[in-house]
């Protein structure tokens, strides 16, 4: 893994946190700080998961919880607090006010903590337990919102608070380009120096759009033949019906369309079900492949099983994004007790 990690910054050029120095200490391959672990997971081949529900095409995986806080919004936050860092608008007193469905969140805190940033996170009260209590262990205020007005309403609360309170800014994880920039810049170029331009199709779930904008920008250049897929709940298909509605899905749709988000970019579109998503991060962990994740990435894999089955994909490698670890959810439905499968 740390030979990997020398790897990645030759690939990106540039270390992903610049506000730290990070160099081997006496020789020895020691980092000087948790922030410089972000990025270069690793991809994973899931073949149990293939041969058990009969696919022809190729699933690989992503493993986007491996990065420190255990969610692939690590690469955002960092990439958007560096720019807030390096701004006219950052001061001492800078008080930073995000609305997340949670994994931002955490992410957010800790690095905020990191470099000793005031942080309120604005999140709906119907998301995980898990992720209000690790923003709050980081050191952050949470303010809840109503669940019948989703992330949405996290996100105009947040615009409130930011309106009226001294010194606040916000990173704006659905309008802010460098969140699916530094996608371009670190997931894309993992995935292709790890699977070449051997890229047939490209799957991600939509919440603010980041990871599938930039990665699929980059491949589409590269591998023009990529297909694209996003994924959204049933409960909430704004971009395949155009409606928004509450759902389970807990960091998939916000119940808008992102402003970061290329609808254009997208070839596909599948819609999971809160049920078949449980299920499938269930399926991740107890039979097929020993993997916790969570529920969005249990909605990523049901979509990427549907497609791997069909005809057409016989042999074609599909890569998903899995995007956080099943820690994020103790009190949802993916643990309550059920017979295993």
């Amino acid at each position: 893994m740390l030979t990997q990690r020398r790897e990645h910054d030759e690939i990106e050029g540039e270390n992903l946190n610049e506000t730290t120095t990070s160099k081997a200490l006496g020789g020895a391959n020691i980092y000087s700080c948790v922030s410089d672990l972000v990025g270069n997971t690793p991809l994973l081949s899931l073949n149990r998961l293939a041969k058990k529900h009969a696919c022809v095409g190729q699933l690989v995986a992503k493993l986007e919880f491996m990065n420190p806080m255990s969610s692939t919004k690590d690469r955002p936050a960092l990439a958007m607090l560096k720019q807030l860092m390096s701004s006219s608008h950052f001061c001492a007193q800078t008080h930073i006010i995000e609305a997340t469905s949670g994994n931002n969140g955490v992410s957010c805190a800790w690095l905020c903590a990191l470099h000793g940033i005031k942080l309120t996170i604005v999140i709906p009260e119907h998301m995980s337990i898990e992720r209000r209590k690790m923003i709050q262990h980081f050191g952050a205020n949470v303010v809840l919102t109503p669940k019948h007005l989703g992330t949405k309403g996290a996100i105009d609360h947040a615009k409130e608070l930011v309106k009226a309170t001294p010194y606040a800014v916000s990173l704006d994880q659905f309008g802010n380009l460098a969140n699916p920039e530094i996608h371009a810049r670190t997931t894309a170029q993992e995935i292709i120096r790890d699977c070449g331009e051997n890229i047939d199709v490209f799957i991600a779930g939509v919440g603010t759009g980041g990871s599938l904008t930039g990665i699929a920008s980059v491949l589409k250049q590269v591998s023009p033949h990529t297909q694209i897929v996003a994924v959204e709940p049933a409960r909430c298909p704004v971009l395949s019906s155009g409606r928004s509605g509450v759902h389970g899905i807990q960091g998939l749709s916000s119940g808008h369309v992102p402003d970061i988000l290329k609808r254009e970019l997208i070839d596909r579109i599948e819609t999971v079900e809160d049920e078949d998503a449980i299920t499938y991060a269930r399926a991740l962990a107890r039979t097929a492949e020993g993997l916790a994740v969570g529920i969005s990435s249990g909605a990523t894999a049901c979509a990427a099983v549907r497609i791997a089955q069909q005809a057409e994909y016989a042999d074609k490698r599909i890569v998903m994004i899995l995007a956080d670890t099943a820690e994020r959810y103790y009190s949802t439905a993916l643990f309550e007790q059920e017979t295993h499968a």
